[in-house]
């Protein structure tokens, strides 16, 4: 039976694949006899959830010939008339956040092109035929750009290094474009980039054929596997050794056992010197807190704080003792959250409202990064202002952040609101009816979401569902439910399945409220659920199994759990939960298990498009905060009562 079981799920698949092959290249009337085929010989019926996403937005092609001509067009066309060919493209397509950076990148690079041919061929420029004309004219161009539009790029940080690029007298010897134009590397890159836009357009299909979550899993199944095989390396050695010896034994050979023990010994203690090496390394040349500490909230550098923040980071995401680190910032108070406020410590910065700043971002993804980590979120939520300033600075400032910077304390947020405490003092604060006004915005959107924006609406979603088990948020929120269902009804229609588990959870808790319910139902919920219920039974089931529930919910107008919980007791968590044996300064013995299981969940983006590219860094720029003298290592306080002693 599960031979044929095996065999059923994968000619389910395999139907389903040729299924959206035909959708996604408009064969109509192929799809209509392949289903009917289906049918007839009682095979599975492929899923008709291309079908509601083509209905909601359709998908964006332009021919392979097309495609081909705009290639074509951009490696051998002047700047004009391959920017003629790039202004005809579709309405639709010109809509794609991607077409808009490439417009902006694409001045660039004939500014780049054109500069360069100046310095070959300078008789260009001087002749008496209006060549010197031509040669400016992307210069020219590129200014035009940034008059006419400059506003819509300024509030980007990726975009502005490039505004001064055609006000500069002599680009290619200026310190801050100089390396544009050492190497093609840039110049390819963007080559390929638009390369790929095109042909994305033209061959993609609107439907993922491996689901985002098997990606995943086989992710952490390699990863797994590499540590499975370097832990039974030292195991393999040793049985080759003695395989080696029993059969010379069988073959009458004369075996030395002290030599089989010796090679034996020095295979097992090789693996022993490795990691007492490493801690006899980092016990003699810790690093020097009370320095790094004095440089983040006294230092003048701005760029050694960006490097101290980044290599920290680095430790948390990149490091093989990510939970040592993140005892150690604990331990030592690194980011000074344990202060009253925060006007002297390193999250200042985060309360600037003079534009963006690159520290907002640096801090900011090191607080995600710890948040990321059970003992982490205990530090972050034990300070006495950290929590309240996130919210308030998300809610009044952020349009002083950029992208980055919001979504990456958006995502701190989130992952605090796993602890119940937090969780309410959140809601305290008006986080759930600004993060529902705000999801009611993004339901606006008709564009293609860049992935900035698509990691802004799954935390939001993720975090408006954890405050929710809060039915203080729901109350807050219930002058808002019409406006939030009709939201729901769109990210339903026109999103990755993945996000259902937080819309359904939201459902869940909003529908402890019968009125809710009411008002779900109006807004025709019910026959949205159902559709995508139907649509992506076979792709998701465990995603599906929740709307089930809610679903039942609507249909049966009760929920079981409405009477079972006080507003005072209604949700508990781990977090919460676990007592604070670890704050007695013994954490270095404490047990890893938690912060272990939360290893595989750190998002790439915690990295993604650092701006951040000054060398030395990293391990190599922490050396200069790095001692042989333990003293040295010692915090501000200890350092004071070490002085006081030896008076």
């Amino acid at each position: 039976m599960d031979r044929l079981k095996k065999y059923s799920t994968r000619e389910a698949k395999t139907l389903q694949h040729i299924y959206e092959f035909l959708l996604s290249n408009n064969m109509t009337k192929t799809t209509a006899c392949f289903l009917e085929e289906c049918r007839t010989l009682n095979m599975p019926r492929p899923s008709k959830a291309t079908e509601t996403r083509s209905s909601a937005r359709p998908a964006l092609r332009i021919s392979k010939d097309r495609a081909a001509s705009v290639i074509q067009s951009f490696e051998s066309a002047s700047r004009s008339a391959f920017m003629q060919t790039w202004d005809d493209l579709s309405d639709e397509i010109k809509q794609i956040d991607e077409y808009r950076k490439l417009t902006f990148y694409l001045h660039v690079y004939y500014t780049i092109i054109e500069c360069k041919t100046r310095v070959n061929k300078p008789d260009i420029c001087t002749d008496d035929d209006g060549n010197s004309e031509k040669c400016e004219s992307s210069m020219e161009a590129f200014r035009k750009f940034l008059v006419q539009r400059g506003a819509e790029f300024s509030t980007e940080t990726e975009f502005l290094p490039y505004f001064a690029l055609p006000y500069v007298f002599n680009p290619m010897q200026h310190p801050s474009f100089k390396n544009l134009f050492k190497e093609n590397r840039w110049c390819d890159s963007l080559t390929k980039r638009l390369e790929d836009f095109i042909l994305d357009i033209a061959i993609s299909s609107s439907i993922t054929l491996v689901p985002g979550k098997d990606a995943q899993k086989r992710k952490v199944t390699k990863k797994n596997f590499k540590m499975l095989y370097k832990e039974y390396r030292p195991l393999n050695v040793l049985a080759a050794e003695l395989l080696n010896a029993l059969e010379n034994s069988i073959r009458g050979q004369s075996i030395n056992l002290e030599i089989i023990l010796k090679n034996c010994n020095a295979v097992v203690e090789s693996g022993e010197d490795n990691d007492q090496n490493l801690d006899i390394i980092d016990s003699q040349f810790d690093l020097a807190v009370y320095k790094i500490k004095l440089e983040l909230r006294d230092g003048n550098s701005t760029k050694n704080k960006l490097l101290i923040l980044q290599a920290l980071r680095w430790r948390l995401t990149k490091s093989d003792n990510k939970t040592d680190t993140v005892i150690m910032i604990r331990k030592h108070d690194i980011l000074d959250l344990n202060r009253s406020k925060a006007d002297r410590g390193l999250m200042k910065w985060l309360t600037m409202t003079n534009g963006p700043h690159p520290l907002q971002q640096m801090i900011s993804r090191l607080l995600n990064a710890l948040a990321s980590f059970h003992k982490g979120r205990r530090y972050l939520a034990s300070s006495p202002f950290l929590l309240r300033l996130i919210v308030i600075q998300l809610i009044s400032s952020q349009h002083f952040w950029d992208a980055i910077t919001c979504n990456m304390l958006l995502g701190t947020l989130q992952k605090l609101s796993t602890g119940s405490r937090e969780r309410k003092r959140m809601v305290e604060y008006g986080l759930s009816t600004w993060l529902a006004d705000q999801l009611v915005r993004k339901s606006e959107f008709t564009g293609d979401r860049n992935k900035y924006e698509m990691y802004d609406l799954e935390y939001s979603l993720a975090l408006f569902m954890n405050l929710c088990q809060c039915r203080s948020a729901v109350r807050d929120c219930g002058s808002r439910s019409r406006n939030l269902f009709k939201s729901f009804n769109v990210f339903m229609s026109s999103l990755d399945v993945d996000i259902m588990p937080c819309i359904a959870g939201i459902l869940y808790n909003f529908f402890k409220n019968p009125h809710m319910i009411a008002v779900a139902k109006e807004e025709g919920l019910v026959g949205v659920i159902e559709r995508t219920i139907e649509n992506n039974i076979n792709a998701y089931p465990s995603a599906i199994e929740q709307l089930v529930d809610v679903k039942n919910i609507l249909l049966q107008n009760k929920h079981n759990n409405v009477m079972n919980l006080s507003d005072d007791d209604e949700d508990d968590d781990d977090d919460d939960e676990v007592d604070d044996e670890d704050d007695s300064g013994n954490e270095g013995e404490s047990n890893n298990f938690d912060d272990n299981e939360d290893i595989d969940s750190l998002e790439a983006e915690l990295d993604e498009d650092d701006p951040l590219k000054i060398q030395p860094n990293g391990e190599d720029f922490l050396a200069n905060y790095k001692t042989i003298n333990h003293k040295n290592n010692a915090t501000p306080d200890q350092h004071n009562t070490n002085n006081n002693n030896s008076k």
